[in-house]
């Protein structure tokens, strides 16, 4: 007659499925990157990029983790054979973005009253 045994798993052994599931749950909530900047006009460069290390430096001051809501990509440009970066962000990241932005317009008026409502 065949008998079950109980097997039992250490926790450590599922550790890294654990840790591997946490990372696919916040790259799952990275739904925005600097792309959907788009709307708030003629923003430089410089600018987006201020707004993001201040984002960023905002989290670390907070104690959150930044890898949670900002996540950097490259992004390979076939026409013109270069690299670029970008960064996907969680809704919540993208919101503290925009907040970071200096320079205040119509488009990015209307986006923070948005933000302001949610």
């Amino acid at each position: 007659m065949k008998t079950n045994q109980i097997i039992f798993h250490p926790a450590n052994r599922n550790q890294f499925s654990q840790i591997e599931f946490e990372d696919a749950f916040y790259h799952s909530q990275l739904q925005f990157s600097l792309r959907h900047l788009i709307f708030t006009g003629d923003i430089s460069t410089e600018n987006i990029m201020e707004a993001l290390q201040k984002a960023l430096q905002i989290c670390y001051l907070a104690g959150i983790n930044s890898k949670h809501h900002f996540k950097q990509i490259y992004v390979f440009d076939a026409k013109t054979g270069t690299l670029n970066v970008d960064w996907y962000m969680s809704k919540k990241g993208f919101n503290l973005m925009v907040m970071q932005i200096p320079l205040l317009n119509e488009k990015l008026s209307s986006w923070l009253w948005k933000l302001a409502d949610s």
